[in-house]
């Protein structure tokens, strides 16, 4: 009989209920076994983990615009492969597994990155991943030395500070360039760990007289990859030759009031001082190793009548005591001397005031004579309607006496100076210029009972002057070389002028220089200073290059010395020597009055070495 035949018709008989449903448990449900290895069915859950690793970005890394988010999958194939940032959903991966995610949307700052991959209902999550949004352009906030700075140092380090991190692999030689006087100059370029600050390192030292420049490239970029800002991509600078000694020299705030000449002595004690006359009164300053500092306050006479205070002048006497003298002018064409001398606590006073020696006569210009081993010996020019003449005074302990008669002179003076030899007897050097404009070059000396013109063969015209410690003396002159006018130092040896090599400059100048200055230093060997006027933008201004005698050739001890932008110099400078033998120059500078102001200070300088 069919089995289900027979379950149905037991089923009639409900008597008989359990002993179906007990034979039924074996005749009407059939469940085969299964094989060892075989696949469950689709409805069944997969047991094996997915894995989910990063490819990139990498950690803490930064983006301004498209990121290319990677991962690794391994293990069973997900379903869905996406992107979460912060959170939420963002966008689902290829089949490579991979996305180009578009961040515009965010703001700027820190991110939280994870990838989830889903399976049926279960779910597989990466590492979370920080990224930062920056879209802000990084900017240069300092620099050393500062864009535009004039006075810099030589061996300065040029660094540079950022606001944010610059990626390294964007900083290179070709990337950040150093130029001097806008060629390319060799250096290394070095980025601190943080990213944030650079440094150039010249592989020789950056030259003075020159202009410096570092150039970033627009290929250099923070860690997002934004370009440094176009404002921020270069700087520049400038090494002069000669650097200031503190600050510029003047009374009080500035103004416009006259400076017309600046004295400078080194003293006992190797330190420069310097002392120039403003505002009706005479100021000596002393450098202190630090900043200038006051000897006394402003000298003059006293007198209320005083029209005005100039032609300052200092000296160190025997036992290194600063001297100073000046002129004071009053009514009626009236002029005179004063002098005094720092006792180490206050000026104390050297005698009466002088006066011209001539009728009417009035006092142009005066000076100390630069030796300091002898007692102190004063000389002016003096002059009235009818004569002109040199006056030589010397102190003798209480009293100003004549020192030789006075030096008639014929024409207009230019570049009047004078020293003492070895026995203490003055020469004077000028030039003359007669009534039909011809320039005359003279040297004259006082042999103890008359005045020697030894002129004769000078073949220039002298413009400084200085007793060498041999004995012989050295004149700076302008001369004619091969038709073009040119410095050159010529050597009196008693009975001839011999010149000190050729030409002190190393070519001829279209403006002509002259010697203004000459000093001797402890081995022998002269030293000057050539002035020259050179057009600028605005007023044409002097500048001064030193060069020294080296024992057969003429060299420069430094570059140039120019003026600051919108500043000139005027008049003479001051030349003296260190204790290391390096020049030092004090120089009037001023503005330029062709920008409407005429401000002035007395400037001190030293070698930038």
């Amino acid at each position: 009989m069919d089995p289900f035949l027979l379950c149905a018709g037991l089923m009639k008989n409900s008597k008989s209920l359990l002993l179906v449903m007990w034979m039924m448990g074996s005749a009407c449900i059939q469940v085969p076994e299964l094989e060892p290895g075989a696949l469950p069915d689709a409805g069944s859950l997969d047991a094996r983990p997915v894995s989910v690793n990063w490819l990139s970005p990498e950690a803490g890394s930064s983006t301004n615009g498209t990121l290319r988010v990677s991962v690794e999958v391994t293990g069973s194939t997900p379903d869905r492969v996406e992107l979460w940032v912060d959170g939420t959903p963002v966008g689902v991966l290829s089949a490579s597994h991979s996305l180009d995610w578009e961040t515009w949307s965010l703001p700027e700052g820190p991110h939280v990155l994870a990838v989830r991959a889903t399976r049926n209902s279960q779910v597989f999550t990466s590492p979370e991943r920080t990224v930062t949004v920056d879209r802000t352009l990084p900017r240069m906030i300092s620099q050393t030395p500062g864009n535009a700075e004039f006075l810099v140092p030589a061996g300065t380090v040029i660094h540079a500070t950022f606001s944010e991190p610059l990626q390294a692999s964007s900083v290179s030689i070709q990337s950040i360039q150093l130029t001097v006087n806008s060629s390319p100059f060799s250096a290394d370029v070095s980025l601190s760990g943080d990213g944030r600050a650079l440094t150039i390192s010249p592989r020789t030292p950056l030259p003075v007289d020159s202009q410096v420049a570092v150039t970033v490239d627009a290929a250099v970029t923070d860690l997002a990859g934004n370009r440094v800002e176009a404002t921020s991509r270069d700087w520049r600078w400038t090494i002069p030759s000669y650097l200031l000694v503190g600050e510029p020299l003047r009374d009080g705030i500035p103004d416009a009031s006259l400076i017309d000449r600046a004295s400078l002595r080194i003293g006992g004690d190797s330190r420069p001082l310097a002392a120039w006359a403003q505002h009706n009164g005479v100021h000596v300053k002393r450098w202190n190793g630090d900043a200038w500092e006051y000897l006394g306050g402003p000298l003059n006479s006293g007198a209320t009548n005083a029209l005005l205070v100039r032609e300052s002048a200092l000296q160190i006497d025997a036992e290194g005591r600063p001297l100073v003298a000046w002129l004071e002018f009053f009514d009626g064409g009236i002029h005179q001397f004063h002098a005094r001398r720092w006792n180490g606590a206050a000026w104390e006073s050297l005698g009466a005031f002088l006066s011209s020696i001539l009728s009417g006569g009035r006092i142009d210009w005066m000076d100390f004579s630069s030796g300091t081993q002898q007692a102190p010996v004063v000389a002016w020019k003096e002059g009235n309607q009818s004569q002109r003449q040199f006056v030589l005074r010397q102190w003798d302990g209480s009293a100003w006496g004549a020192k030789a008669e006075p030096l008639p002179l014929v024409g207009v003076v230019n570049y009047p100076g004078f020293d003492l030899d070895a026995a203490g007897q003055p020469v004077f050097t000028f030039w003359e210029s007669d009534a039909q404009g011809v320039d005359v070059g003279r040297v004259v000396r006082w042999n103890g009972s008359a005045w020697q013109d030894i002129s004769a063969g000078l073949g220039g015209l002298p413009s400084a002057r200085v007793f060498h410690p041999d004995g012989s003396l050295l004149v700076g002159v302008t001369a004619l070389v091969e038709g073009k006018w040119r410095p050159l130092v010529k050597r009196w040896n008693g009975s001839t002028w011999l010149a000190v090599g050729g030409p002190v400059d190393s070519a001829p100048s279209t403006h002509g220089r002259t010697p203004s200055a000459i000093v001797v230093d402890a081995q022998g060997l002269p030293m000057t200073l050539l002035t020259e006027v050179r057009p600028q933008p605005a007023t044409s201004s002097m500048v001064g290059q030193v060069r020294q005698w080296t024992g057969d050739r003429w060299e420069d001890v430094s570059g140039v010395l120019r003026p600051a932008p919108g500043m000139w110099k005027k008049g003479l400078p001051a030349l003296a020597l260190s204790a290391d033998r390096k020049p030092v120059v004090a120089w009037i500078e001023g503005t330029d009055p062709a920008l409407g102001t005429s401000e002035s200070a007395v400037h001190v300088h030293r070698v930038n070495h």
